[in-house]
């Protein structure tokens, strides 16, 4: 039961950084991604600080290693997203992250040399195929903003990882959890600071519009602070393949968003690789469901 749960969270997680692709590409015609980044996730920080603030009490030198660790790997993703979604398409950067789901099995399997479920290997092969339909992704050579994004897909599936892994040992500690998600957006903040200043970019003095602050308060209080904490509390409830799987369906969602703000329709070939993406999300569920029921019948 835990795990249809947590699997319906991380969907809920996908459903809002699904609906960041159009606001922070419209964005970053007014603001440089690292200047995106660092204001996104300063806001979920002091957002985070506030709502969890007591939680910064039960700090241990354990969970600040982690959460530094965790932080650089989560802010290194989103860097370098969005440093990427800058010289690419919404469609390609969308395509690119989902391939996460590819690397996550072969990296869990390096750290804690697990096997390699069937299933989910047969879920990889199943998504990159709906994803590829779906996203209409054409091959035309290596471009640097491919090239940073599926680095950044790369790091996730890390992420993924060491999320699953960390987060199981602290079981139902939620203080630790939350500190988690607080150094996740400090070490962010960290590393945008790092990449203005390597840049030798300003971080303020830009046109900010309405528009920007609205997406802004989208991205760091929905589809930071709250999928941020979805995915460290409950992540631990399903297995980081599964999760990145559940997570493939971004790209999905991400043409809904952009069909209901900017007008996008869908042609014959989307339909068919969202329906490709939704089966990959729902059947491996029903299976893992009906397995369940029939050991218990046996037992």
């Amino acid at each position: 039961m835990k795990q249809v749960n947590a699997d319906a969270l991380m969907l809920l997680t996908t459903i809002l950084w699904g609906g960041t692709f159009v606001i922070v590409k419209s964005a970053l015609v007014e603001l440089p991604p690292s200047v995106f980044v660092l204001y996104r996730f300063l806001i979920a920080l002091v957002v985070g600080l506030f709502v969890w603030r007591k939680s910064l009490r039960y700090a241990t030198k354990t969970l600040v290693w982690r959460g530094f660790v965790l932080g650089a790997v989560f802010g290194t993703g989103f860097v370098l997203q969005t440093i990427g979604l800058v010289y690419t398409s919404v469609s390609s950067s969308a395509f690119i992250t989902g391939t996460m789901v590819v690397f996550a099995p072969f990296v869990y399997w390096l750290v804690v040399r697990t096997r390699i479920r069937t299933l989910h290997l047969i879920s990889v092969v199943v998504v990159l195929i709906g994803l590829w339909v779906f996203t209409e992704a054409e091959v035309n050579g290596f471009k640097l903003g491919d090239v940073l994004t599926l680095l950044g897909a790369i790091v996730w599936s890390v992420y993924l990882t060491y999320v699953d892994i960390w987060t199981k040992s602290e079981k139902e500690n939620k203080h630790a959890m939350n500190f988690l998600v607080v150094m996740q957006f400090a070490v962010t903040v960290l590393l945008a600071l790092i990449v203005l200043t390597f840049n030798q970019e300003p971080f303020y003095g830009y046109n900010i519009t309405s528009g920007v602050v609205y997406g802004l308060i989208y991205c760091s209080v929905f589809a930071a602070v709250l999928t941020t904490w979805l995915q460290t509390r409950f992540q631990q409830y399903t297995h980081p393949v599964r999760a990145a799987v559940i997570f493939s369906v971004e790209p999905l969602v991400a043409s809904v968003v952009a069909f209901l703000t900017i007008g996008e329709i869908w042609n014959q070939r989307q339909f068919f690789g969202a329906l490709i993406l939704i089966g990959v999300v729902v059947i491996p569920e029903i299976i893992t469901i009906s397995t369940s029921k029939n050991v218990k019948i046996g037992n």
